[in-house]
């Protein structure tokens, strides 16, 4: 029985370099994912602005430049040509591809992020 007596030691050691690992990913990878989901909400808030005004032949460059500028507040690798606008029957349809890189420790790993939000337009 005195024989595996070190081996709690050396677990308890592993199992504490685990959590570490996994809160040191946390803390790469919930700000990425958070910036994501902010993203989304301006994205959403563009798409209302179109489909409130219900016009956006002229305005989908403007909207671009807009999110891209709100994607750089951000942190994001995004452009004004990484966003879509579509306008498909009723619906206005916006999405964004993009990819960021994250280090994990011992590797370095590029995410793809795809937000997409869609909203019915309302004729007045």
């Amino acid at each position: 029985m005195n024989r595996q007596r070190g081996e709690s030691r050396v677990g308890c050691v592993l199992y504490i370099l685990v959590l570490l690992y996994i809160i040191i990913i946390g803390f790469q990878v919930v700000p990425v994912l958070y910036n994501n989901l902010e993203l989304k909400q301006g994205m959403g808030g563009m798409e209302e602005m179109a489909a409130s005004y219900n016009q956006f032949r002229g305005r989908i460059a403007l909207m671009k430049k807009n999110l891209a500028k709100k994607g750089a507040d951000l942190g994001l690798p995004v452009e004004p040509n990484s966003f879509k606008i579509i306008k498909r029957g009723k619906n206005v349809e916006i999405s964004a591809h993009y990819k960021v890189e994250i280090n994990f420790l011992f590797m370095k790993k590029k995410i793809s992020m795809n937000p997409e939000v869609s909203k019915i337009v309302y004729n007045f």
